[in-house]
């Protein structure tokens, strides 16, 4: 038989050529996995960080938790759910915790200048640090759960960055005020020290911040509102200056104090109350400065108007049918009507149950007709009204009297109706 060996001896050659290729094609595929990691970490930290510094700047116009009061409405809050991948060495919210560049997050020196609350820092395991700015004007600080309130934690008397070390986890801010400052706190305390320098400062004194909280509130010489001037320089930035005399005017309302002295944080406060209407503006100066204002909406007054009685029928000609009031207001105003009561219920067998149905007039058009279903204090919302300065006529009926033995007797009492 005839038989063709010419290629016998080049197969072990080829053989080696196609495995080397192979091993070339798996280094490399290797090589550019391992490569792959540190820029798709900076990318998602950046990413994430991004929306974070949006979330925080966006807060701050909203409404800050007064710390001295104990029993203060939540300020204005956040939460970040963080993807936190396995290189990051730190990130940290207010400060940079290793400024010396020691690799040492535990051992900043007492009085070595550091940020005061204005930056996102974060490290990768095998890059620098990077640096996120925030508005001059944020102040985060972390805060410690203390008999159910979050409060601003210090050590030594400063103030603390929050810092995260590894692990998704979430992290919520909430916007709050301590004696003349507005601070981001998180919700979160961690287990290092990373202090914000209290002397941390701008420039020079330039010019007078005014901020008034709330921004609106009540004209009944009773609610007030607090009046916060913070020394700013050229630049916006808050510069901390004690000792400074500030001199404040408002066009409409009285301030607790017309003068008042910065502390070490450059800032000072005073109440505001007023009893007349409309937008007021609050003027702050100081000898060598640019003037500073801030405005405040004076807002009507709640109208109660109290009853406290029952109404036990629909017939037009029982004086137990309806309760009427009369009332005057002194400017065009918009208000929410509630009524505040409770009602009792009655049905026929194998209906459902049925309770009293309440109407308000006010000066004879109905503005609602509405079923109170508790039988214990309720406050239901009846809608908006516009109402022109001078009198008017409340008129509160029952529009479903039912009263059978067995099946039920149905009252409608009525505690108060409210113009807020």
């Amino acid at each position: 038989m005839w038989k063709d060996e010419h290629g016998i001896d080049t197969i072990p050659l080829k053989l080696v050529v196609y495995l080397v290729l192979v091993g070339i094609i798996i280094a490399l595929t290797a090589i550019g996995l391992k490569n792959a990691g540190p820029p798709m970490d900076g990318a998602l930290m950046e990413r994430q960080l991004g929306g974070v510094k949006s979330g925080i700047e966006l807060m701050q116009s909203g409404y800050a938790r007064d710390l001295s009061d104990p029993y203060a409405a939540t300020g204005n809050i956040r939460s970040f759910d963080l993807v936190l991948p396995e290189r990051l060495e730190y990130l940290s919210f207010g400060v940079d915790p290793d400024p010396d560049n020691n690799g040492i997050l535990t051992d900043t020196p007492p009085g070595l200048v550091t940020d005061n609350g204005d930056v996102i820092y974060y490290k990768l395991r095998g890059d620098g640090k990077r640096l996120i700015k925030l508005q001059d004007s944020i102040h985060i600080r972390e805060g410690e759960l203390v008999e159910g309130r979050w409060l601003s934690r210090s050590v030594d008397g400063l103030g603390q960055a929050v810092v995260l070390t590894g692990g998704s986890q979430s992290v919520t801010f909430e916007l709050v005020y301590d004696r003349g400052t507005t601070y981001t706190l998180s919700h979160l305390r961690d287990n290092l020290n990373a202090y914000i320098n209290p002397n941390s400062t701008g420039g020079l004194s330039h010019g007078l911040l005014v901020s008034v909280n709330p921004d609106s509130f009540p004209a009944d010489d009773v609610t007030d509102g607090r009046v916060t001037v913070q020394l700013v320089d050229s630049q916006g930035r808050w510069v901390h200056e004690m000792g400074r005399t500030v001199n404040l005017t408002s066009s409409r309302g009285n301030l607790s104090i017309a003068q008042l002295v910065t502390n070490a944080q450059g800032s000072g406060s005073v109440m505001l109350t007023s009893g007349e209407l409309g937008l007021g503006v609050v003027t702050a100066q100081s000898p060598g400065l640019h003037n500073g204002t801030g405005e405040v909406a004076f807002t009507p007054p709640p109208l109660v108007i109290k009853f406290n009685e029952w109404i036990n029928s629909s017939t037009n000609t029982d004086p137990d049918a309806e309760l009427v009031a009369q009332f005057q207001i002194e400017h065009n105003t918009p208000y929410s009507v509630t009524l505040t009561g409770w009602a009792t219920e009655a049905h026929w067998p194998l209906m459902p149950e049925e309770w009293a149905i309440g109407s308000i007039e006010i000066d004879g058009v109905v503005l609602d007709k509405i079923e109170v279903t508790s039988g214990s204090r309720i406050d239901v919302a009846f809608g908006d009204v516009l109402l022109d300065a001078g009198h008017h006529t409340l008129r509160v009926t029952m529009i479903n009297d039912f009263n059978y033995p067995i099946f039920g007797d149905r009252n409608l009492y009525v505690e108060q109706v409210e113009f807020s």
